[in-house]
């Protein structure tokens, strides 16, 4: 075998590396890619699970969230600001799984089950109250979809 073959021949060895490399670099990618989904989904539903173990612990903010959404204007200063924090939580997990869904790959029909829920939340008059007041502590996309929400309604 002569210099010339060997080096065709580790030329060649080293093209076979090199497509395996790529292959193994791209089903790493879409592992990872697929974690970080998994991440997104479980760091979402725990957002929304802290904010109605708050309400079923505690029987005073379960009360506060029911008045605050028909009559805001009834609750008292300290009552109004801990409906204010429930609701900006609530939204916050909201927009969680919003910009999970538009920016990390998560699932719309995730997004689309959570659309009841803010649609009670925030065509409520409490939640009108709180958006009219508020709104503006949220990313732009989330607040267009929102603001599309009580244009329908």
């Amino acid at each position: 075998m002569t210099i010339f073959e060997l080096g065709a021949l580790g030329e060649f060895v080293g093209a076979i590396a090199v497509v395996f490399t790529l292959i193994y670099l791209a089903l790493q990618i879409r592992q990872n890619t697929k974690a970080v989904q998994a991440s997104a989904i479980d760091v979402s539903i725990s957002r929304a699970n802290d904010v109605r173990e708050s309400m079923y612990e505690n029987a005073d903010l379960s009360r506060i969230y029911i008045q605050g959404l028909s009559h805001p204007d009834a609750l008292d200063e300290e009552s109004r600001l801990r409906f204010r924090l429930l609701l900006h939580n609530v939204l916050l997990a909201g927009s969680n799984i919003y910009s999970q869904t538009s920016f990390a790959g998560l699932s719309s029909s995730t997004w689309e089950a959570q659309l009841t829920l803010l649609k009670r939340v925030i065509t409520s008059p409490g939640g009108q109250w709180f958006w009219k007041e508020y709104r503006l502590e949220f990313e732009k996309t989330f607040r267009e979809q929102m603001d599309k929400i009580l244009e329908t309604s």
